[in-house]
């Protein structure tokens, strides 16, 4: 087949993504890849083909939208912002470039929030496809949504009545105002349900850390986590002596998640550190946390690889977003949730119900203190420990990239 794959979002959305396009790739599917200027090296190096879409991405604009977002307690608040900023901000360029690159291919794949790829493939009436990676926005009534207990199917289904409407009449007018904009039919309820594909959404999700309810909607096939290989790591000299001068250490990745307040921000993460008296690795991330801070027993690093830095470490205090979440149990290790919004809380939820993190701490409600007692009592729990241990192999025993060709594949057949 020639698909033609829409790569929408930040690197904890993309990377994923592109694991499952080298796959498609060796098994003699031609793949274009749709995304900012930002991956072209990366999707280039995979093999696949490249075409630019969409506006460039600013860093400055991007900490900005998470100043407005950390400090919010309803969650509405933060998905309008991801929608009016980062979907709908540039989205009419963007549907243009998706149309434009997708004239001439048998199947589009679009994330789940990248509205302006799929309307591009309805236009031009291609397939299409959604993945997504967290199956606690899917409406079942075995679940609540995940800011609630599950209270029972009767409660649970009261609950997402109670979603829908708020979503249908906060977030809704602007996804259609979008559509009819661009020349396309209205879609109903679509920021709950209307956001997927109705012939197939693929959630990227392991079944071993949320099993899927048994009412959930067909169109939604569980395939297991998307893990992207990583070139052979070479650590640079002072990390490796660090790590080898010393006990396995904290590590701590925000990921994409940041803010204008990074010197803040480290300085809040040192002081919980140094309460645990324990040895930590602190990664920039997006949020650039730890520039030129110099202290001791704490080793401030730039880009490492999950895959080779996670096993290594003692514990791992994380946003919480689906690719580290999934990282941090595929290494084994337990985990200390920070949430800063989306689906970070209902990946924070999980792993608490699954053992192998405390309650989490959200990032509005960060202290030296709090943060600190978390660490302490998830190092000190040795069930923790070998429960995450359990967990990682059997999550290592998944293929998520096989199962999701495989859907694919029989989509279309």
């Amino acid at each position: 087949m020639k698909i033609v794959v829409a790569a929408w979002g930040t690197t904890g959305d993309v990377h994923p993504l592109l694991a499952l396009v080298e796959r498609l790739l060796s098994c003699g599917h031609e793949v274009r890849v749709c995304a900012p200027a930002l991956y072209r090296e990366r999707i280039q190096r995979i093999g696949a083909g490249f075409h630019e879409v969409g506006i460039a991405f600013e860093l400055a604009q991007f900490h900005k939208a998470m100043d407005d977002i950390i400090p919010m307690r309803d969650p509405l608040g933060p998905l309008l912002v991801v929608v009016k900023e980062g979907i709908l901000r540039g989205g009419e360029k963007w549907y243009h470039d998706c149309l434009s690159a997708m004239k001439g291919y048998d199947l589009a794949l679009c994330h789940s929030g990248d509205i302006p790829g799929q309307e591009a493939a309805i236009r031009l009436g291609l397939p299409w496809f959604t993945h997504s990676y967290c199956p606690g926005f899917v409406p079942t009534r075995s679940r609540a949504p995940y800011i609630f207990p599950n209270c029972g199917t009767l409660l649970n289904a009261g609950l997402w009545k109670l979603v829908e409407f708020r979503l249908t009449r906060a977030v809704d007018p602007y996804f259609n105002g979008f559509i009819t904009a661009v020349g396309g039919e209205p879609r109903r309820n679509i920021a709950l349900d209307g956001i997927y594909s109705p012939k197939l959404n693929l959630i990227a999700a392991s079944p071993t850390l949320c099993p899927p309810p048994t009412d959930f909607p067909e169109k939604h096939e569980f395939t297991g986590v998307w893990f992207l290989d990583e070139p052979e790591y070479t650590p640079p000299t002072a990390l490796h002596d660090f790590l080898e001068n010393g006990a396995p250490p904290l590590v701590v990745s925000f990921g994409s998640m940041g803010g204008t307040n990074a010197k803040e921000t480290t300085e809040l993460l040192i002081a919980a550190i140094k309460k645990t008296g324990q040895r930590a690795i602190i990664q920039s991330g997006w949020g650039q946390l730890g520039l030129n801070a110099e202290v001791p027993d704490i080793f401030f690093a730039d880009y490492v690889p999950h895959r080779w830095l996670f096993p290594r470490a003692s514990c791992i205090v994380h946003h919480g977003g689906a690719g580290t979440t999934a990282s941090a149990c595929r290494a084994k290790v337990p985990s200390v949730v920070v949430p800063h919004h989306a689906d970070q809380f209902y990946w924070a939820k999980r792993l608490s119900e699954l053992g192998v993190a405390p309650k989490s701490l959200p990032r509005r409600r960060m202290t030296p203190s709090r943060l600190a007692k978390r660490i302490e009592s998830t190092l000190t729990d040795s069930a923790t420990a070998e429960r995450a241990r359990t967990l990682g192999e059997k999550l290592n025993a998944e293929d998520g990239l096989s199962t999701a060709v495989k859907l694919i594949e029989a989509s279309v057949a």
